[in-house]
């Protein structure tokens, strides 16, 4: 699937209704929760685009210290949340999965910013597990959310032991 497409399906399926909340395209696992206010229709994207106009892009690497080989099946998950209060569990408002052989892998995210409360701290966090879910790599660290609407973001994670 070419990239305009598989970008057009991904904004099709974040514009979604609420019904819509687990989805593949193109090999990947898109989840999508409930948003905070209802999204606005896209518009549309500009010539010099491949993205919606007003929606933002974050892609980056999912890093370790290392080149590392991923056991057979594993999955990488990359995820937006809401960190804004503290000791209560973060909200989920963008999560992709998909699988990867080996580390550092490569992720793009497609989202529209009108889901997000703009009084809210938003961070993004990786985690790599087998394919019998098990919990290999984790972020440890907070990664902020970038606000510019075209953003590279490393993430790392840590090997969990």
């Amino acid at each position: 699937m070419n990239r305009s497409r598989l970008l057009a399906a991904l904004a099709a399926l974040l514009l979604a209704g609420a019904s819509a909340q687990t989805s593949t395209v193109g090999g990947m696992t898109i989840t999508r929760s409930a948003p905070v206010i209802r999204p606005a229709a896209a518009a549309p994207a500009s010539a010099n685009s491949s993205i919606p106009a007003g929606w933002r892009e974050l892609r980056g690497q999912v890093l370790t210290p290392s080149r590392m080989a991923l056991p057979a099946g594993s999955t990488v998950t990359v995820v937006i949340e809401d960190v804004s209060l503290q000791d209560v569990a973060s909200r989920q408002l963008v999560k992709i999965q998909f699988a990867a052989p080996r580390l550092p892998a490569s992720y793009q995210i497609v989202y529209n910013p009108v889901r997000f409360s703009a009084s809210r701290s938003c961070a993004v966090r990786a985690t790599v597990t087998d394919k019998n879910g098990k919990l290999l790599y984790v972020t440890d660290t907070r990664t902020e959310l970038p606000m510019t609407s075209r953003a590279v973001l490393d993430v790392k994670v840590i090997r969990v032991r």
